[in-house]
């Protein structure tokens, strides 16, 4: 009788897990580039930031930013990030602030675009 119920007991408890464990949702910030056609198959999501250049590498090629929270991906902290192409770096100075989009992909995060926020001078008073 101890064996019956222990092997009832037993195969209640394999179909519960696999039932709880057999399908996974997959949840998408707000404001992530969908991905669709043949690319769909490698998820990439796209992510905009904003922030100030702390160093440049263009032999990496690389940036460290200072940026605020990546909604969806990241905190806001210090990092450098590798850039998808050298030429994003043209035209950057430390201290310039910046719009940046990274991408997320099987891969690693990456600056796949880079806008320098002008800055205008505030009138003397």
């Amino acid at each position: 009788m101890v064996d019956k119920v222990l092997t009832v007991f037993a195969c209640l408890a394999l179909t519960f897990v696999f039932a709880c464990g057999g399908s996974k949702t997959e949840v998408k910030p707000a404001n992530a580039t969908p991905a669709s056609g043949p690319a769909a198959a490698v998820q990439t999501n796209q992510y905009k930031g904003e922030g100030m250049v702390k160093a440049l590498n263009p032999n990496a090629p690389s940036i460290e930013i200072n940026h605020g929270d990546i909604d969806g991906l990241m905190p806001a902290m210090q990092m450098e990030f590798p850039v998808t192409d050298p030429k994003l770096l043209n035209g950057l100075a430390i201290n310039d602030r910046i719009d940046f989009t990274v991408e997320n992909d099987p891969e690693g995060v990456k600056v796949v675009a880079i806008k320098k926020i002008e800055v205008t001078p505030q009138p003397q008073k």
